[in-house]
């Protein structure tokens, strides 16, 4: 399966602003934006991308709220809007996976149930830190009866930046119910070494999306999806859906 590529640059070459406080949630305030943004997703999903992601990855309700935005309807629109945009683009040729990213884990609980009510294909703990934060979802998830996967960022020696090992973490998740456990956001060097800790100790499904771009990720990819056995490959920060071709095409 491959992911689709990240978001918030190609936004900005369309002339949207990625920046604090808003970051991707801005282009979903206007009909021009949430056009951009279909257009971003579409451009994935003609890449050969599987899934499309939502742009809810800053749409934890405290952070909406500190947009000044209502409780309520006033913050749940934004998730289910980002939602229908990623569905449009998605059509019946990929599905639609609901961001959470990292924060405080005690506002992940609303998110996941907004996900859920949007009936996104899987609910997705992206980028986590830490252990303790990426159960917390996955608990969510599975309350609200949705499909959950996780993915943890990478730091050096198969660490999290939590400084936890990389390796408890995706058997913790494994456990508690993810039904897919992917390693992202480091350097190939760093993806590859917890990979190599992992497949130690984990059978499972397993996936990777590093930061990389151009041939350096379609020769990681290609590389990793053999020996690593993946099931579940893509780009990081930076990447575009012309990064996504290479690997999409290759055995």
């Amino acid at each position: 399966m491959l992911l689709d590529a990240s978001v918030p640059g190609r936004l900005r070459d369309a002339g949207i602003a990625v920046e604090a406080p808003w970051w991707t949630n801005r282009a979903l305030l206007t009909g021009a934006g949430r056009a951009a943004l279909r257009a971003v997703h579409e451009a994935d999903v003609a890449a050969g991308a599987d899934v499309v992601t939502a742009a809810t990855f800053r749409c934890a309700e405290r952070d909406l709220l500190d947009l000044g935005l209502a409780p309520g309807s006033g913050t749940a629109w934004m998730v289910h809007a980002a939602v229908g945009v990623a569905r449009a683009a998605a059509g019946n040729s990929a599905e639609v996976i609901g961001s959470v990213g990292p924060g405080d884990p005690a506002g992940h609980g609303w998110l996941v149930t907004e996900l859920a009510r949007c009936g996104v294909d899987v609910v997705l703990a992206e980028s986590m830190p830490g252990v303790a934060e990426a159960i917390t979802v996955v608990e969510h998830a599975t309350r609200a009866e949705a499909a959950v996967w996780v993915s943890f960022q990478c730091a050096d020696d198969a660490r999290l930046p939590s400084g936890e090992s990389v390796v408890d973490g995706v058997l913790r998740a494994w456990e508690r119910g993810a039904a897919v456990v992917l390693l992202n956001c480091g350097t190939p060097r760093q993806v590859e070494d917890a990979l190599k800790a992992v497949r130690d100790r984990y059978d499972g499904p397993l996936g990777a999306y590093p930061d990389a771009t151009g041939e350096r990720l379609a020769d990681a990819l290609a590389r990793w999806r053999l020996d690593y056995d993946l099931a579940v490959i893509g780009g990081c920060c930076g990447t575009t859906a012309a990064d996504l071709m290479a690997p999409a095409t290759r055995s």
